[in-house]
């Protein structure tokens, strides 16, 4: 529902959307923005501050049976107005249930009085348990606490709580470091490169976890060399590193485009090889690498499927809407490349048949999408993506002249950003282009 709210930081009024009740039968997106605190987050339109809203959330999971109701304690409910919220959206959660779908347990929900507990119990339905919960943060504790100790206290910790430097600490450990570099914090950056270096080359996870970047690099480098990643390159990263099956799965994982039927025939005839070498191990190996491997991409084809059949089921219900607009701009969250593939591929195919009034409305959808895409994508990166596409020097400097405004520090950094991402890529057009655009911008700021 929308709600309006006073900024607390200018005093500015402004209208935001507020959602009481989190029912992943019907929504799914919101248990979503929910885990990644993007849900009831209201951004003042004329200062920028924003925040998380307190408000009363009311969960239901049907395949978990549950039905839980956050009440937060900073809101001084009293019995009375704690019955009536339990009462309306209790209510208004079965009258959206058909009725052969209603359950006993949604008659009352239980009642959560921390915010904390509320979001435990929604982890839990993604195997997410409160021990897990509670080792993470013991990890970000001793993370925060190595990066601002002295050498001998890192070699204490590092022996003490060995058992909590596993590939988790690791990752947060990467996130950190980005961080620190994209907000430019040398002071932060230092002691944590240091800490990872140091961690990568002493502890038993880091080495393997070096171990595995040093053969994803090999698998990269002879991919473009190439030109592209073969079944044939492949397998050969795939036996090479055969002895260590985790690398085998991040090598696969990586090259999953690969894994053909040319690529299961080399490694059959290689299993054969050995067989005939007398090699049993290493068949036994194999083999099991084979079945392992079948395994993982029949559950990516099954995955992937499953992701093209839910985004045509997407694409069907706002078919079937009576305000296409609205149920666009309702399902913005849900467009993503899968999304857009079948959109495509049914224009294409509404084209060949003929069918005007289907491609009418696939079309309206897509320019909606496109047109709502626009405006959610900050000004300077609009003109960002304007620039890379202007076929010349002067359409470039008229993109320059209407925007002026938005030439900032902040954006040449953005170019930068962008630069470092695309450059080992062998896209050399595309770098050209981007380093063209830093020139101009750069030009016009001095």
């Amino acid at each position: 529902m929308k709600t309006q709210v006073n900024c607390p930081n200018c005093g500015t009024p402004f209208t935001t959307e507020v959602h009481q009740i989190i029912d992943v039968g019907r929504q799914p997106e919101l248990k979503q923005m929910l885990l990644s605190g993007q849900l009831n987050v209201a951004v003042c339109p004329s200062c920028g501050a924003g925040g998380q809203l307190t408000t009363v959330l009311l969960y239901h999971d049907p395949e978990h049976e549950l039905f839980m109701l956050y009440m937060p304690q900073e809101m001084q409910l009293d019995q009375v107005q704690r019955e009536q919220y339990i009462g309306e959206l209790t209510k208004e959660v079965l009258d959206n249930t058909p009725l052969e779908q209603r359950r006993a347990y949604m008659l009352q929900p239980t009642t959560i009085l921390t915010m904390q507990s509320f979001m435990e119990n929604v982890l839990e339905t993604e195997g997410i348990t409160k021990e897990m919960i509670e080792r993470q943060r013991k990890q970000v504790e001793l993370l925060n606490t190595m990066a601002k100790a002295d050498a001998d206290v890192v070699e204490y910790l590092m022996l003490d709580r060995a058992s909590e430097i596993d590939e988790t600490f690791f990752a947060m450990l990467r996130s950190y470091v980005e961080t620190a570099v994209q907000s430019n914090d040398n002071e932060q950056l230092l002691p944590l490169v240091n800490l990872q270096a140091k961690l990568m080359m002493e502890t038993p996870v880091g080495q393997h976890i070096e171990k595995q970047q040093i053969a994803l690099h090999g698998l990269n480098q002879d991919a473009k060399k190439a030109g592209n990643l073969t079944p044939m390159i492949l397998l050969r990263h795939v036996l090479k590193n055969q002895n260590d099956y985790e690398i085998v799965e991040a090598i696969a994982q990586a090259g999953a485009s690969a894994l053909t039927y040319e690529f299961f025939t080399g490694l059959t005839t290689e299993i054969d090889k050995q067989e005939l070498a007398g090699q049993s191990e290493a068949v036994n190996r194999l083999t099991h690498i084979r079945t392992d491997l079948l395994k993982m991409q029949e559950e990516m084809r099954r995955a992937s499927q499953q992701v093209l059949q839910n985004a045509q089921q997407e694409l069907e219900n706002i078919l079937a809407s009576s305000d296409i607009e609205k149920a666009v701009q309702s399902g913005m969250s849900k467009f993503d490349d899968a999304f857009m593939y079948v959109l495509s591929a049914e224009i294409s195919r509404a084209e060949e048949d003929q069918d005007k009034e289907r491609l009418e409305r696939l079309s309206q959808i897509r320019d909606l999408i496109v047109k709502e895409a626009e405006g959610q994508t900050p000004p300077e990166i609009q003109l960002l993506t304007q620039l890379m596409y202007a076929e010349s020097d002067d359409q470039m400097q008229l993109l320059l002249d209407e925007n002026q405004e938005l030439l900032s520090a902040d954006l040449v950094k953005v170019v930068d950003m962008l630069q470092d991402q695309v450059r080992d890529s062998e896209q050399t057009e595309l770098v050209d282009q981007l380093g063209r655009v830093k020139g101009l911008i750069t030009q016009r700021l001095t």
